[in-house]
C-alpha cells in the first residue's frame, strides 16, 4: 500500500480526523481548529431542494457556506474541554450556533462528556460540517438531511473503548439529554422543536480498514408549525430512530452504506470511492421511502489541492416517485419533481 492509500484510509475511516490533523497549538494544552466550505450551486428546478440550504435554478454562491471554530483545552491528562462554535449554511454569519461544549472526564476505559454535544446518529456525526473529512461536497442528503438539520443535545454521555483483538476495537456510548429546542426553516414554515427529553444508543466496531455502527435514539418532542396566517401547537410525541452505517476499504477503493429507519422514514444510500493520488471519483445512489420518495443517483470527484484543502465537483439527478415532493421543500408550482443539480465546492480545514 502506497502513501496516498495509507492517507485516504485513515481519513476515511477515523472519526478523530479534523482534531488528529487540524490545529493550532496555543500553548502546550489550549489548541484552536478551524474549517470550512463554500460553492457555486444549481439545479434546474425553480423549486428549492434540500432543507437548510433551497438551492434554486439560480445559480447560488452561498447555499453551502459553513465556517466553523473549535477551541479545546487540557486541564490534566484526565480532565478537558471542547466549544465548537459554527456557521452552518442556514445561518446568517452574525447569529452562529453553539454546536458543542462540553467537559469530558477520562477514566480508564471509560470517557465521559456532559454539555452540548453531537448527536451520533451517522458514520460522520462527529465531524458533519467538516467538509473536508469526507468524500462527497456533502454527506448523502437522504439520510443525513432526514432529522432536518438538528445534530445536536444537551446532556450527558459515556464511551467505553473495549479492545476486541489487536486489530479491533468496540465502543458503546449511551446518553440522555434533557430539555432543548431547535428551530427550522422549510420555505414558509417555522417549526420550533420542543425536544423534551432524547435517550440513546451508539456503539460502533473498528478495525484498520473497516467500521460498523449502530444507533438507536429515542426523542421526546412537541412542536410548533408557524405559518404566514398564524401559528399551530402539536401535542407531545414520541419518536424512535434506528441507524446502521458500514465502511470497508479494499486498498484504493471505498464502500460506504447507511441506513434510517423510523416511523416517518426508511432512508438508505450506498457509495462507491475510488482513491488515485489526489483524484478520488465516487458515486453515490439513494433512496427515501415512507413520507418522502426519492430516488437519487451522484457522481463527483473531490481533488485534494495540499493535505488542508479540497475541490469536489459533482452531479446529481433527484427524482421523485408517485408524485411526492422527494428532496424539495415544497410542492412544485409546474408539477416537475425531477432535477438536476450541479455543485462545484471547496474545503478546507486549519
Amino acid at each position: 500500500m502506497n502513501t496516498s492509500q495509507a492517507c485516504f484510509i485513515a481519513t476515511t475511516l477515523s472519526m478523530s480526523v479534523f482534531s488528529a490533523n487540524a490545529k493550532i497549538n496555543l500553548t502546550d494544552d489550549i489548541s484552536l481548529s478551524g474549517f470550512g466550505s463554500t460553492s457555486i450551486t444549481k439545479s434546474n428546478n425553480a423549486t428549492a431542494l434540500y432543507v437548510n440550504r433551497e438551492i434554486t435554478d439560480e445559480t447560488c454562491y452561498d447555499c453551502d457556506t459553513t465556517f466553523g471554530l473549535q477551541g479545546d483545552i487540557r486541564f490534566t491528562n484526565n480532565f478537558n474541554a471542547s466549544v465548537q462554535v459554527v456557521k452552518r449554511p442556514q445561518d446568517e454569519w452574525s447569529s452562529p450556533v453553539l454546536e458543542w461544549a462540553y467537559l469530558g472526564y477520562n477514566v480508564s476505559d471509560l470517557n465521559l462528556k456532559v454539555g452540548r454535544l453531537r448527536l451520533p446518529l451517522f458514520l460522520s456525526s462527529e465531524y458533519y460540517y467538516v467538509g473536508q473529512a469526507y468524500t462527497s461536497a456533502r454527506p448523502p442528503q437522504e439520510v443525513y438531511n432526514s432529522i432536518l438539520g438538528i445534530t445536536s443535545y444537551d446532556g450527558i454521555s459515556g464511551t467505553w473503548d473495549i479492545e476486541v483483538n489487536d486489530e479491533s476495537y468496540l465502543t458503546i456510548t449511551p446518553y440522555v439529554g434533557i430539555e432543548s429546542n431547535s428551530e427550522v426553516n422549510i420555505g414558509a414554515l417555522l417549526y420550533d422543536f420542543n425536544v423534551e427529553k432524547t435517550i440513546g444508543l451508539h456503539t460502533e466496531l473498528s478495525g484498520f480498514d473497516y467500521r460498523i455502527m449502530f444507533n438507536y435514539a429515542h426523542f421526546k418532542y412537541a412542536v410548533d408549525v408557524t405559518t404566514p396566517l398564524g401559528t399551530q401547537q402539536y401535542p407531545a410525541d414520541n419518536i424512535n430512530i434506528y441507524t446502521i452505517g458500514a465502511e470497508y476499504s479494499f486498498d484504493q477503493l471505498v464502500l460506504t452504506s447507511e441506513v434510517l429507519i423510523d416511523t416517518m422514514h426508511f432512508n438508505w444510500y450506498t457509495s462507491l470511492a475510488y482513491n488515485m493520488d489526489k483524484f478520488t471519483p465516487y458515486v453515490t445512489y439513494a433512496e427515501s421511502h415512507h413520507s418522502q420518495k426519492n430516488n437519487s443517483l451522484l457522481v463527483g470527484v473531490r481533488y485534494d489541492l495540499t493535505t488542508t484543502v479540497s475541490l469536489n465537483a459533482e452531479w446529481k439527478y433527484t427524482d421523485a416517485n408517485n408524485g411526492s415532493n422527494g428532496e424539495l421543500i415544497s410542492n412544485p408550482a409546474d408539477g416537475d419533481t425531477d432535477a438536476q443539480l450541479y455543485s462545484l465546492m471547496v474545503n478546507f480545514i486549519f
